[in-house]
């Protein structure tokens, strides 16, 4: 039978449906015991005289049900219900992460933020010998705090599950599934979880999945033979380190990836924090030079850019031009420092420098980076010769005037012999 809306049955009220899929019809239900919603899904009629299809429903009941961890919808309950089994959830109020990709590309910060909160969650469920086998974006949902969560462990294989594929037959998006599992070749074991999170990251980075082919046979081709092209040749902002990061967790031969979820987050960690180029901008006051010794001022982000809750970036030291050069040369021209020396976050003479990746693990939002245009010299060659001259006419004032002084004493000095 079909559950009717606004019915409830055993303790949960239905009021509508959220989603139906292959894996079933996924209610919004209010549990009246406890006065709070939550999401509850049952397999379609078909599907409960499937016996691969139910037994596969259990499975995934047996493993998610092992997990808590912040970063995965929690199962709360497993129950029969007018003769149906049902399992419920944790009700996440908020979209897919495919629902936010259709508006295209994130900031490559936010991305990576995101990114590494699915790391989290796979590396969990690793530790516990669990592989997902169906990351994508539909499979991720995205808190009103902004919390991902990883959700619908019905491909999920636990130490003690048996082979849920048949011979030939392929499961999961296959915009997202590693070589091996279209291969059918091998024990498909974390890494191809890593691979399909690569997937989603750089769908994140580049506002398109990494292959786009139409047909099947295309995509299968595509993830077994063809490299993707290089996420910072797609998407001009993304730094060249990031793009190399995700590269590497998209090597056809598993061997050739990050081996563990960990390794994969420490290469996302170290290519944040790897030196770029500084986008150096006017600021709109009057720029004030500190005194030796002083402290530089902070640095906000531009505007429009978001900021992770309660950190503040780290910037880039600037280096100031050699001391010999006039100060207003000095306010026209930085540079950035040295690789390898760290430094607060500076404003060199109302020219501003835009923040790094910082240190810390949290999420953060540093401003990209672009050179601009060197500002014209002309002003400053103008601005050099007048003080020249006007150096050059002081000097000779003061030669003529010691002259003066010196011809004055030799004449006392005759007349005071003289006497």
């Amino acid at each position: 039978m079909e559950f009717q809306l606004g019915e409830t049955y055993s303790g949960y009220q239905f009021l509508d449906i959220l989603k139906r899929s292959r894996n079933g019809i996924e209610f919004r239900v209010r549990n009246t015991r406890f006065g709070r919603l939550e999401a509850l899904r049952a397999l379609p009629e078909p599907a409960q005289d499937d016996q691969e299809r139910s037994d596969r429903f259990l499975r995934e009941m047996h493993v998610h049900a092992s997990l808590i961890h912040p970063n995965i919808v929690t199962l709360f309950n497993v129950t029969v219900l007018e003769n149906q089994l049902v399992m419920t959830t944790e009700l996440v109020e908020g979209p897919t992460l495919a629902d936010k990709l259709l508006l295209g590309p994130l900031p490559w910060a936010e991305a990576v933020a995101m990114s590494r909160q699915v790391i989290s969650a796979l590396a969990y469920a690793h530790q516990k010998k669990i592989v997902h086998r169906d990351i994508n974006p539909e499979n991720i949902v995205i808190s009103p705090g902004g919390v991902l969560k990883l959700a619908n462990f019905a491909l999920a294989k636990g130490a003690a599950s048996p082979k849920l594929t048949q011979v030939g037959m392929t499961i999961g998006n296959l915009r997202y599934i590693s070589p091996e599992q279209i291969k059918g070749i091998g024990e498909v074991d974390a890494r191809s979880d890593l691979y399909a999170a690569g997937m989603v990251l750089y769908e994140m980075l580049c506002g398109r999945p990494a292959f786009n082919h139409e047909s099947q046979f295309e995509l299968m081709a595509a993830q077994v033979h063809q490299a993707p092209s290089p996420p910072n040749e797609v998407n001009a902002a993304v730094p060249k380190e990031i793009g190399g990061v995700v590269l590497k967790a998209l090597a056809k031969d598993p061997a050739d990836r990050y081996q563990t979820a960990a390794d994969f987050d420490e290469a996302l960690v170290k290519g944040c924090r790897a030196p770029r180029s500084a986008r150096v901008q006017p600021v709109t006051q009057a720029p004030s030079v500190p005194a030796a010794g002083g402290t530089m001022a902070a640095i906000d982000p531009q505007p429009g850019t978001p900021r992770s809750s309660g950190h503040r970036q780290a910037a880039p030291a600037l280096e100031p031009v050699p001391a010999a050069a006039p100060p207003f040369v000095a306010w026209a021209a930085v540079r950035v420092q040295k690789p390898g020396v760290p430094a607060p976050p500076a404003v060199s003479g109302g020219l501003v420098a835009g923040p790094s990746a910082p240190a810390a693990l949290k999420p953060w939002v540093p401003l990209r980076t672009v050179p601009d245009p060197v500002p014209s010299m002309a002003p400053v060659a103008a601005f050099l010769a007048t003080v020249a001259s006007v150096s050059l006419s002081r000097q000779q004032l003061i030669i003529g005037g010691t002259a003066s002084a010196c011809v004055g004493v030799l004449l006392v000095a005759l007349w005071l012999f003289a006497k």
